[in-house]
């Protein structure tokens, strides 16, 4: 039995009572039309001349849907770079005709990062900032008798007056998130105040009540003053009213007016928690002369938190460890435009997980996500894009400060949001040369977003996260400015070792016991292709990955006086300036990039989950050895159970005892399919998990010839394929391995290849490499990449030469393909006499190299 059962309509089935919910609370329609409006948009890259006109030839253009980006190719090529600029978007609309006495809107989720707006020609507006929502009134600009045409401009360019300047992920451009068309009475709740819902909810439990704020404004586009009536109607989960209050208001004539709604409490008040995530529902009315003429429904939960600096977080006055994670926004084959469906997948997977806790790195998300995590019962942190650097000019503070508005009052009334961040590792990448009052600059610029948070929220807790090299007193200030520091800690990874890090926060607790502490990041890169059986920090190896977690989570989960902590990342992401072993991704998730799911998923499952979980790691499942020692391999499995035994081939290898949720093992494999199986006990319950390991055995079949050798590395390499090519080695007597040289790496990534981690590391300098192999006609190929961008034409020229038969003659790879580019040859080379086959590498100029070796028969 694994755990990986999934719960797909979980989130649709609450979605459908809501909505069953709010048909009951009201069954007049809501005056409010909304649709949107995503499909049959025409798309062009690039500057276009005249394409905000009305009247323009826009048949070449591409069809698409939105979302939509244009980086969803190009940003995971193997050319560096992607494209970063303009884009167009031209969509011709149609009014039905009983719209015209209303209130037109456009309303756009989110574009990356500045988008102007023109109807028929005439510009609507403009919004900076790529992550948060912006909404124009169209209504004077808008044809009842025809179509009219939108056009939008797009532009993604590096801007010194936007954040984020610089990051760690791909600033994908385009209409990535749905656009939608509103329209509404005259009078009603305000929609522009930065794309907000008009209305603002605040609820705080006192004894066997929770009182009820409600706050916001009235928009009134009539020619004269009017009296309103306004009523709040507040539902349970299950459609039953529970309050209501009502209130006059007076609206000055095409003016706005402020209410404020403070006699409202809900008797014996549902708290919402992660384990009861309870929704309670305000329906808002405006009624104007005995006439409904507009309603919005608000989702809201009642709790209270508070974050100690010995007991940790405490949820409705009870301890509550935050066991997290974080979520960039883009997935496999869709860049940053994902479908609503997909954002809200990422939620449930992340809640099935065990997860209480979700950090939104480094941007604010799609609304879907936060709907998912209000419903599931994730607590939340979110932060706008200020990352890595600060401009110094004053635009830039204005844009950090709007983007903080826009996302605090767009994502007010989430009772999922504890937290609002506003920065992450400013002083980690520095400019150079560093400005004068730089640090002073980026001190006032925190201070004012500080200020800026708690007038727009004073009820939420703030936050910051800083590097392990950003630690007060180095941090200039900026750790003691809100109310909770987080740190991004990679121990074990980056530097230092693994079972330093606890000693790290410990120290840093002793030293500041009043700071309240969130570990923020901590994470290691792994690629599902590379194994060792002694693994090292950077060789990306999923073993490597396992034990970073299993090391880093237990010791934190020691140390309570911690908020929380959140692992670096749950899913793989967009990097494009990444050259890793999959060049363009951050591989540091608990799950690929398509949302497949790693081992280390399990180690978590197990740790947090409260149902059985028995899982075998399946990520090695292809293995080969050229020594009979290798046939002996680990094999492990995730469990929270009381007892598991491994079964090896049928032969059981007895109880294997639990140590941090992990039984691990040591298993004789044979040549050709292994059939591993668990069983696991809990209490007078069992469950199962099996899986095959396919194991080479070379050392028995080494007169079939296969031999592929991962030069220079430390840990083998399964390619697509199915092809093991192993750890390199040293040569003995009947056996392979090289002579002489030196290992070398670059992560730099290696074009015209997917196989950066057989081409990213070498053998650099040595004599040759030996075979011991019976006599007979082999295929030897060879493959190479020049991994040093220091290294010139004309400095390193050597030849490959196996049994005096020459692969490569002067091989200049600088020359001939241009550094960090694979090169492969084949030749058929012949042994004899039994003294097997050796290949040399005869240099003229420089040191050879070599990357990649493979013999059959």
């Amino acid at each position: 039995m694994t755990s990986m059962v999934r719960s797909p309509g979980r989130l649709l089935l609450l979605l459908v009572l809501i909505f069953l919910g709010l048909s009951s609370a009201s069954a007049a329609p809501s005056p409010r039309v909304r649709y949107s409006i995503n499909d049959a948009w025409l798309f062009s890259e690039g500057p276009v001349e005249g394409a905000e006109k009305e009247v323009f030839d826009d048949s070449g253009w591409s069809r698409i849907d939105l979302p939509h980006t244009w980086n969803a190719e190009d940003a995971f090529d193997d050319r560096p770079g992607y494209r970063r600029g303009t884009g167009w978007y031209r969509r011709n609309l149609i009014l039905d005709e009983a719209l015209r006495e209303k209130r037109i809107h456009l309303h756009f989720e989110g574009a990356n990062q500045v988008a102007e707006v023109w109807l028929n020609g005439r510009k609507a507006g403009s919004h900076v900032g790529g992550y948060t929502a912006f909404l124009f009134d169209i209504t004077a600009l808008v044809r009842w008798d025809g179509s009219n045409s939108i056009a939008v401009r797009v532009d993604n360019a590096h801007d010194e007056d936007i954040p984020p300047l610089n990051a760690d992920f791909t600033f994908f451009g385009g209409i990535y998130r749905d656009v939608w068309l509103v329209a509404t009475s005259p009078v009603r709740l305000t929609l522009t105040d930065h794309a907000s819902s008009g209305i603002f909810i605040d609820s705080t439990p006192r004894g066997d009540r929770a009182e009820v704020v409600l706050r916001g404004s009235v928009d009134n586009s009539l020619p004269r003053m009017i009296r309103a009536r306004m009523e709040h109607r507040i539902f349970d989960e299950r459609g039953n009213e529970i309050t209501r209050a009502t209130a006059a208001i007076e609206l000055p004539a095409n003016g706005s007016a402020a209410f404020r709604h403070e006699s409202v409490s809900i008797p014996s008040p549902k708290l919402w928690s992660p384990s009861d995530p309870h929704l309670y529902r305000v329906v808002t009315e405006i009624v104007h002369e005995g006439r409904l003429v507009d309603r919005i429904v608000n989702s809201f939960g009642v709790r209270s938190f508070r974050a100690d600096p010995a007991r940790g977080f405490l949820l409705n006055g009870q301890p509550l460890r935050l066991n997290g994670t974080n979520r960039h926004q883009d997935r496999a084959g869709y860049g940053n435009a994902l479908p609503d469906a997909l954002h809200r997948r990422d939620v449930e997977i992340i809640k099935d997980d065990g997860f209480n806790f979700l950090r939104l790195a480094h941007y604010p998300q799609d609304p879907a996500i936060l709907e998912a995590a209000d419903h599931l019962g994730l607590v939340v942190w979110e932060e706008i894009p200020i990352v890595n650097l600060i401009g110094m000019s004053d635009a830039f503070a204005e844009n950090s400060e709007r983007m903080l508005v826009e996302m605090i009052r767009q994502h007010y009334n989430h009772p999922s949001i504890v937290f609002w961040g506003y920065m992450n590792e400013v002083m980690l990448t520095r400019p150079n040369p560093i400005p004068e009052g730089y640090y002073q600059r980026m001190l006032e610029l925190t201070r004012r977003l500080e200020a800026r948070v708690k007038a727009e929220d004073p009820g939420r807790l703030t936050v910051m996260a800083l590097s392990r090299d950003e630690i007060p007193p180095e941090d200039h200030g900026l750790g003691s400015v809100t109310d909770v520091l987080a740190f991004n800690l990679y121990f074990g990874w980056y530097y230092e070792k693994l079972e330093t890090l606890g000693a790290f926060l410990d120290e840093f607790h002793r030293a500041h016991p009043s700071r309240p502490l969130i570990v923020s990041e901590y994470g290691a890169g792994s690629d599902e292709r590379v194994h060792a059986t002694a693994p090292t920090p950077f060789d990306f190896s999923s073993e490597y990955a396992q034990i970073f977690h299993g090391s880093s989570f237990s010791q934190m989960e020691e140390r309570g006086y911690l908020v929380g902590t959140a692992i670096w990342n749950h899913f793989d992401f967009a990097s494009e300036a990444r050259s890793d072993s999959k060049p363009t991704l951050n591989q540091k998730g608990l799950y690929f990039h398509d949302r497949t799911p790693k081992d280390t998923a399990f180690y978590y499952r197990a740790a947090l989950l409260e149902e059985p979980v028995l899982y075998i790691g399946r990520e090695w499942l292809r293995r080969a050895g050229s020594l009979p020692a290798e046939r002996i391999q680990p094999v492990w499995a995730y469990t929270n159970l009381d007892e598991v035994i491994l079964f090896i081939n049928g032969v059981t290898a007895g109880p294997v005892p639990i140590e941090n949720r992990r039984a691990v093992t040591k298993a004789l494999l044979v040549d050709g399919p292994n059939r591993i199986r668990a069983s696991g006990r809990r209490g007078e319950q069992w469950f199962t998990d099996e899986i095959t390991i396919d194991f080479d055995d070379r050392s028995e079949a080494r007169r079939d010839g296969l031999i592929a050798v991962n030069a220079g590395s430390e840990y083998s390499y399964v390619d697509d394929a199915g092809v093991v090519w192993e750890a390199d080695r040293e040569w003995r007597s009947g056996g392979w391995g090289f002579v002489g040289g030196a290992p070398g790496r670059t992560h730099h990534r290696i074009s015209s290849t997917d196989d950066d981690p057989l081409l990213q590391p070498s053998r650099v300098g040595m004599d040759a490499y030996r075979f011991d192999l019976p006599d007979g006609m082999y295929e030897v190929e060879i493959a190479l990449a020049e991994r040093d961008r220091q290294i010139a034409a004309g400095s390193r020229i050597f030849s490959v030469i196996a049994n005096g038969a020459a692969i490569f003659t002067d091989l200049d790879l600088v020359a001939s393909a241009g550094p960090f580019a694979a090169v492969r040859r084949k030749a058929v080379v012949e042994a004899v006499n039994g003294e097997g086959i050796e290949i040399r590498f005869p240099a003229s100029a420089g040191k050879p190299v070599v990357s990649a070796i493979l013999i059959r028969r």
